[in-house]
Order: C-alpha cells, then structure tokens, then sequence
C-alpha cells in the first residue's frame, strides 16, 4: 500500500509552474516503492528518492543464500511464488523497455502450479497453464498430467472435474472482474456481465459475498475438492468456513467471502492469460534487483536508512544500518512524501508528531491482523523428487478435522496449550529446485534440493 501523505504546505503545487523541479521521496523501497518511483520519474519532471531501511532494495522480495560443503543453497525471504507477470512486463513497457528480460527478470511457468497431498497420502496435481509457450513433448507431458488430474477429481465424486470447471468459471468472472475495478481501480464495464450472471445464476450459488464455504458446499460434495478449492484463502489471512457465531457468517470478520475464490483462478484457471503460476529463475532477489536497475534507469535515487518520521516538509532518517545511539536524524526536505512502509508502521511510527527519536512501533492494537508465517529452510544433501515446485497439505478427512485445521484464524487468542501434536493443521512446502535448478547445487551425489 502506498500512501500520499503530503505536499508542502508552504510552496504552489509543485507539480504547476515551480522554479525548481519537485523532490519527491519514497519511504521504502520494496516492489511497490520502487514501481511507483519508476513511473513518478517517467511521468513527471521531478527528482525522486527512495529510502529504504535494509542495506538492499526489495522489502519483503528477496533470497537468502547459504553455502555448505557440498555447495550453495538458496531459499528466498519473503514470497516463494510469482503471480500475474503482465503486470511487472506492463510496468517495463510503461518506462520504456519493451522487454523485461533485458534487465534480467525472467519468468518460468510452474507446471503443474501445486500438488495437494491429503492426510490419507492421496494426492492430485492442479494448474496446466494451456496458453504457456512450451515444446511439444512438454506440451504432451502435460496433457497426459492435466487427465489424470481430471480423472482423479472424478474419483472424488461423479463429475468431478466438470463441477471444477464450472467453479473456476465462476472465480474466473470475481477475477476479471476484481482485478480492474477494485484492485487496480481501472473501470471495465465489460466484465460486469459475466460477473453478474456467474453471481446470479441458478438462485445466486456463486454469490460472491457469501462465506466462501456456502459457496463450496454448493459447487461440490467432496470434502478434497472443497479444500483443494479453497486453501489459498489462507494467502489473506482469512479461513473458508461460514462462522454461525459472527454476523453475515463471519466475513466481516474472518471467514473469506466467496469472492476469494479469485485466488484459485489466478493460480489455476487453464486458459485465462492472465493466469498460472511462475517462478523468477535466480530467484526472488532477481525481481528487486530488476526494478532497482529500472528505477535507477529512470533517474531515481536509492539511498539506505531509517526513517523516523514523516512531516509535509520532508522527513527525518538515520543514514546508516542498524541505527544505534551515535546515528543522528537527518532531516531531509521534500514536496511530497509516499509511503510505501506497512500501514500499521506508517501510522504509528512515522505519521506523528512527536519527538522523531522516541520510540517506534510497528503495530496498531486497533487493528486485528491477518496471520504471519513460521517459515523453515532446509538444505538437504538429497533429491526430493516426489515434490514438486509448490505443495500443499490439506486435512479432509471430515468436516470437523478442516475447519479444526483453521482454528486459531478463527480464535487468534487460544493459548498455545489448547493446540497439541493431534490438533489438524495445513502447510505448504516450496521445492524452488524443481522448477529452478540454480537454487541448489548440481547432483555430485544422489542428489540436493533447497
């Protein structure tokens, strides 16, 4: 989120008939920081500078590599998979470059996008991207992959995979139509047709600001199609069950409405090309040190600090990492400062008037946050090759063990005592060698995987 905090209350506009080109800082630079910077620099004349507070460019978006006896690992920090690459090719092409690839960021399908194993070991692959560019043997490879997908949701229950089509057909709509006018802000008109009929349709079954589970229970009766349908819900913190004891099922609260289902069609939906899965090869730091070169390209300044407050004149940084007790405030001017840090640090920390060395916070007590994450990293000294890039491993034995499996989403204060070795729980785990095999060492013994 990027947040516009203010111009200078003292000048014009600088954006109208100033004497002096405009200085404009970014507070962070992560993607969205350095995207916005990048196209403030090609659309407007002015000097643009980016603090960011690690001694690298990216935020969240960046790898970590470790090096062991028998060769260098790499494992990345923050996201482990890449979402909607027209995107980052649409924000190249808007500063200039015709092609992403020249500044390094290269993007590979990840087919099939996951594989969802079962508490019982059942397992089933989804995600064949059918407008990918791949060489007809791969191509036949994942035909053959895509049926026995079909054929196994079809041993879930009768029709199984038709009733998976017709879901992603409705997700589908929530995600033509989400992705412009509520995300992106862009009117599209056009989408609303289908998004109505799919909403409406057969006495409103994907009606998209149901719980997401009333949602599931009418497209299908098997309990491995309803959690393979659903799990990226925990992507926003949110869990899928209708909650009887909150309003409107709870989705004013933290059960995800129905119109999440637009998560599943941007990961899984076949032919829609805005669609699938895909990794950066080299990886996440890949991605910032892309858009660092092209904000840089584009006349953008990237310095390292802290910042400690934000004001409409400008905004107060120590200019070293880690700050300590013999870093002194610099205060540095600016027409208009963007806020590109997380919301709750921005508004508790930086958007204050106080004493700009007092103490800083990085959370809000009057907000109720989504989940985080306990990530492990694990090099290993063998070849996991019954994973692929993307795993998920979902409880569906029985209703009760799935929304067990999303409690403490439900109730954030159980104490951890009430949690034991039996409680059911879903995980992820990311084998980025299977699709990109720089992140770990080539074969010299049986095999290594990061």
């Amino acid at each position: 989120m990027c947040t516009a905090f203010g111009l200078h209350s003292k000048s014009k506009s600088p954006w109208l008939g100033a004497s002096k080109m405009p200085h404009v800082i970014v507070v962070g630079g992560g993607v969205g920081g350095m995207a916005l910077a990048s196209r403030l620099a090609k659309s407007f004349p002015c000097n643009i500078t980016i603090i960011e507070k690690n001694a690298r460019a990216g935020g969240r978006s960046g790898s970590v590599h470790v090096s062991l006896t028998h060769g260098n690992f790499r494992h990345e920090s923050g996201p482990s998979l890449l979402l909607l690459p027209h995107v980052y090719q649409r924000l190249f092409e808007e500063c200039g470059v015709k092609n992403m690839e020249e500044y390094g960021l290269v993007m590979k399908p990840c087919i099939p996008a996951y594989q969802a194993v079962f508490e019982d070991g059942d397992r089933i692959d989804v995600g064949f991207p059918r407008q990918t560019e791949i060489s007809p043997p791969e191509q036949e490879k994942m035909k053959q992959a895509e049926k026995q997908s079909r054929n196994k949701m079809d041993s879930f229950e009768k029709d199984g995979s038709l009733k998976w089509d017709a879901y992603l057909k409705a997700c589908e709509a929530y995600l033509d139509c989400g992705l412009p006018n509520f995300i992106e802000e862009k009117l599209d008109l056009a989408s609303f047709p289908a998004f109505v009929r799919e909403s409406l349709q057969h006495f409103g079954k994907g009606w998209p600001l149901k719980p997401h589970s009333d949602v599931l229970d009418a497209f299908f009766e098997s309990n491995k199609l309803k959690a393979l349908a659903s799990f990226q819900d925990l992507y926003v913190g949110l869990e899928p069950y209708r909650n009887d004891n909150q309003p409107l099922g709870g989705v004013l609260d933290s059960t995800a409405p129905a119109v999440f289902g637009l998560l599943s069609a941007i990961e899984l939906h076949p032919t829609n090309k805005k669609c699938g899965v895909f990794a950066p090869m080299g990886g996440f730091q890949k991605v910032s040190d892309s858009l660092l070169a092209l904000a840089e390209e584009c006349g953008v300044k990237f310095r390292t600090g802290t910042v400690s407050k934000v004001a409409p004149e400008g905004v107060w940084y120590h200019p070293k990492e880690p700050w300590g007790d013999d870093c002194e405030s610099i205060f540095e001017p600016a027409d208009l400062i963007i806020i590109n840090a997380d919301l709750p640090y921005a508004t508790q920390s930086l958007v204050r008037d106080s004493d700009p060395d007092k103490e800083i916070f990085d959370w809000d007590d009057g907000y109720r946050f989504s989940s985080g994450v306990i990530a492990f990293h694990w090099s290993l000294d063998k070849s996991l090759d019954e994973l692929n890039t993307h795993n998920v491993f979902l409880f569906a034995n029985n209703r009760t063990n799935m929304e067990s499996s999303w409690s403490t989403l439900r109730d954030p204060s159980a104490e951890p005592s009430s949690l034991d070795k039996d409680t059911p729980f879903n995980f992820y785990v990311h084998r980025a060698s299977k699709t990109d095999p720089s992140a770990a060492p080539e074969v010299s013994f049986p095999g290594e995987d990061a």
